[in-house]
């Protein structure tokens, strides 16, 4: 994280290279009439270990440099389809987004600025000419939209101190839990890795915006798996994201955890295998979660909106009901702790340099909203709610911060048990499930493909009609998004918070989901995708 001296020399010189921008002409092709830029600095530390080795000891100190310059007007510029392709590692400009990491002299980074605005200037005017010839063959459906809005310039200057890292502290953590879990029963492999971020993001733009933020996450992450007779690995992880190392379990803490994870690991050893099952599911607060994002959080994201080759599922729902619960979903990145825990995908500012608001994306049901940047999705009132977000040199779009699901249930797990029970007899179906755990998601929502989500689970069991919960593994969630927000017949009233990371179009962000367990009348599971491994032949060797 950056000193007070170094940020505002940084400011300095972005404010001056940004405003020399604006002078560059070429006869015959639009000038420029914005460019703002947003450096990261950030510094790293990464080390993992397994069965008691190190094999990682690693720390970096980098800086980057996102420029967005746009030629033509706030009316009608370069940038189409919401910016959602505007990613390219190919392109020129690419070459030259990162920068030099010298506070004692900063001509690098004046050098490295003037060689990404040469690079940026060619490919916007290409990008211009491209956008109005295409016009000549095809409808530009977003040409009575504004390409970019204006707002009034912001000026937030906070500043941060890192917090030390004892980097010999965590390569002897690492070392010892991944020897403590090589000694478990059952184990054939496992490894646990510590990362510490820690950056400052500085954001100038030509209207007069300075924005300077801070942004620490660390990460552990415990990895163990067991290769079968059969050939099948069963694994199960557990990954602590957080804002604070105070936020990390201690040694015996984390041991705690590590044993229930160990039990859940030989119930799956022993576990039925299921290949596939359609009926009624109960998910717990964390999946629930990864279900909302994956079914619905990405197609509310508004750049969606402008791209032709998006599924669009909820163009034009806006006043209608989209789930058949009265769940209330908004997105606010300015929640910065929640249950006494840091979420990770907070901010202040967004990287159009928009202030965060907290945006009513669904009411009741009801759909009230989209997470929106400054590209307009009307002809008129169009308002930048602060959801533009970007990894590093990706055009930011509308991403999800920190999203909450509510509802005004106060059922609570073993409620909601007896309700699925319920549903299972009505249903006359031989078992439902229950997800306990979900180890990540996936959705696929461009135009040429299904509208369709995938959620990976990591724990779950069958229940029988009289209550019996067995253990069971091979199989995923998968669904289509209305279909499955429609099957929604009962919401827990407790919420749990899940720190994450989403990848996307701009990049892999870090966001939070806060929600409670659900229960969906009907949900539909595949088979995993399995590749079968030839048993060890040697037995494991003896860790000391």
């Amino acid at each position: 994280m950056l000193q007070k001296r170094q940020i505002h020399s940084i400011i300095d010189i972005l404010k001056r290279d940004s405003r020399r921008v604006l002078k560059m002409r070429v006869p015959g092709f639009p000038s420029p009439y914005f460019c703002s830029f947003l450096l990261r600095d950030v510094k790293w530390f990464n080390t993992w270990a397994s069965s008691g080795s190190t094999y990682r000891r690693r720390s970096d100190h980098t800086r980057n440099v996102y420029g967005d310059l746009r030629v033509g007007s706030y009316r009608y510029d370069q940038v189409i389809d919401g910016g959602l392709d505007d990613n390219d590692d190919e392109r020129e400009s690419y070459s030259h987004v990162t920068v030099p990491i010298d506070d004692t002299d900063y001509s690098g980074l004046r050098f490295a600025l003037w060689r990404l605005s040469e690079a940026k200037f060619r490919e916007a005017c290409t990008d211009y000419s491209d956008r109005r010839a295409a016009g000549l063959s095809t409808i530009d459906s977003n040409k009575k939209f504004a390409s970019f809005t204006k707002v009034a310039p912001v000026r937030s200057l906070r500043y941060g101190r890192p917090e030390k890292i004892d980097e010999d502290k965590w390569v002897r953590f690492c070392k010892e839990i991944s020897k403590y879990i090589s000694k478990l029963k059952q184990i054939s492999g496992n490894y646990v890795e510590f990362d510490a971020s820690q950056s400052t993001s500085i954001f100038v733009s030509t209207e007069g915006s300075i924005v300077v933020q801070h942004q620490q996450i660390f990460s552990l992450i415990l990895h163990m798996r067991k290769l079968t007779k059969e050939g099948a690995q069963v694994e199960q992880e557990l990954v602590i994201n957080c804002g604070s190392l105070k936020d990390l379990p201690d040694t015996r803490q984390l041991k705690r955890q590590i044993e229930a994870k160990h039990e859940q690991l030989l119930r799956l050893i022993k576990a039925k295998k299921l290949h596939s099952f359609s009926g009624p599911i109960l998910l717990h607060p964390q999946p629930a979660g990864l279900l909302f994002h994956e079914a619905i959080g990405h197609r509310l994201e508004g750049s969606r909106l402008l791209s032709t080759g998006e599924g669009q599922t909820f163009k034009g729902h806006i006043g209608k009901r989209v789930i058949s619960s009265d769940i209330s979903i908004r997105d606010n990145p300015k929640l910065k702790q929640w249950g006494g825990k840091r979420c990770i995908g907070a901010y202040e500012y967004d990287d159009e340099g928009v202030e965060a608001e907290d945006a009513v994306l669904i009411q009741d049901g009801v759909l009230t909203g989209f997470l929106t940047t400054r590209a307009a999705l009307s002809k008129r009132g169009h308002h930048s709610n602060g959801h533009a977000r970007n990894r590093k040199h990706q055009r930011p779009i509308s991403r999800m911060g920190v999203t909450i699901i509510e509802s005004e249930s106060k059922l609570s797990l073993a409620d909601l048990k007896e309700q699925l029970i319920d549903e299972i007899r009505r249903q006359k179906k031989p078992f439902g499930m229950i997800v306990y755990e979900s180890s990540g998601g996936e959705t696929e929502t461009s135009s040429y493909d299904f509208q369709a989500f995938a959620g990976q689970i990591a724990y779950a069991t069958i229940v029988y009609p009289d209550g019996k919960e067995e253990p069971v593994k091979g199989v995923d969630f998968v669904g289509t998004p209305l279909q499955a927000l429609g099957n929604i017949v009962a919401v827990g009233g407790e919420q749990e918070l899940d720190n994450s990371y989403c990848g996307a179009e701009s990049g892999f962000v870090p966001v939070t989901t806060i929600s409670p367990a659900i229960l969906l009348r009907n949900l539909e599971l595949q088979a995993k995708d399995e590749e079968l491994y030839t048993p060890n032949i040697l037995s494991k060797p003896r860790i000391t």
